[in-house]
């Protein structure tokens, strides 16, 4: 055997020891069409292999029999129940690394992505071996030219994430920049993080789980990048459309106030007081323009969260909000 034939052979093995497992998890809820769109934009992709996953989270039964049909190498599966955004992901995640997976890459299905945003992730993590969450600079679908998230920073008072967004997306200079908070909509994750931090909290059901995981995965030690070569387009708030408005100020209220309870327990007795005042506020001005039920929405969650009531909101209690 001549030596050039033993070289080629040891560069092989490596290439293969290097190789990672890399998994793109999409959680579809009554939202087929855009689901399709969002896969077919992966078909372009100039990055490694990867594999896909879809997770039906309690959709019609049509919407999941049309996925598994027009996308046979796929792997789809299915929650008989909407387990939320937390409950879905975790599903995937959970069946990607029970698959070996050493990257897992949370993708909103509303969204469409350019063929190097994967590559340019990636990238982030060669540089800098702490990095725990890679995300791409997430423009509106609508403007392609105009930023909705680049990644920033959380108010503990506020009880909530806040993203650089609504600029001109030639304006940002940085190639990488380090955060505190990315939106849940698309991150890259590494299988280390979720070895050492959890998955997302089940407790959120919806709003605010991507910003808890931002906080636990910097306490844990890692960072958290933007790659502003990275880049993918959102229809932003085209996911959560189907719900009343109602139901969103209820979870995002509530889930600001478990959030500083969570994590800036000292902080909390000022965002109860900051939250209580401005919704009443704004509760009057719903009151005027004939929109009630957004004040019933924002006083059901503050008074469960007094009474510690976590996850998804119980609708035979309250009736559909």
């Amino acid at each position: 055997m001549s030596i050039g034939f033993i070289n080629i052979k040891i560069l092989l093995l490596l290439s293969m020891e290097n190789k990672k497992n890399f998994f793109i998890l999409i959680v579809n809820w009554n939202g087929y069409d855009d689901t399709v769109e969002c896969l077919n934009s992966l078909n372009n992709l100039s990055a490694e292999e990867f594999q896909t996953i879809v997770v039906d989270n309690g959709s019609s039964v049509d919407s999941y029999l049309l996925l598994k049909k027009n996308f046979p190498n796929i792997k789809i599966f299915r929650s008989e129940t909407n387990l939320g955004f937390s409950g879905g992901n975790n599903l995937g995640i959970k069946l990607a690394l029970q698959n070996k997976a050493d990257y897992i890459l949370l993708l909103n299905n509303d969204t469409v992505v350019e063929p190097n945003f994967i590559s340019q992730l990636l990238r982030v993590f060669e540089l800098d071996e702490n990095t725990g969450i890679a995300s791409p600079k997430i423009n509106y679908y609508d403007s392609p030219d105009i930023v909705w998230s680049a990644g920033g920073r959380i108010s503990k008072i506020r009880g909530s994430g806040f993203a650089l967004g609504n600029i001109k997306s030639d304006s940002i200079s940085e190639e990488i920049k380090e955060v505190s908070f990315v939106s849940g909509c698309c991150m890259l994750i590494k299988k280390e993080v979720f070895d050492k931090v959890g998955f997302l909290d089940d407790d959120f059901f919806l709003y605010l789980e991507d910003t808890d995981f931002c906080i636990r995965v910097r306490d844990a030690g890692f960072k958290i990048f933007v790659a502003n070569k990275s880049v993918i387009y959102h229809k932003v708030s085209k996911s959560t459309i189907k719900l009343e408005k109602p139901v969103s100020l209820y979870y995002t209220t509530r889930n600001r106030l478990l959030l500083v309870r969570k994590h800036f327990k000292a902080y909390l007795p000022v965002t109860f007081i900051y939250i209580a005042l401005t919704m009443s506020l704004k509760s009057l001005y719903w009151i005027f323009v004939g929109k009630r039920n957004n004040g019933k929405a924002v006083f059901h969650a503050i008074k469960d969260f007094l009474r510690n009531k976590k996850g998804k909101i119980d609708e035979k209690t309250y009736g559909k909000l």
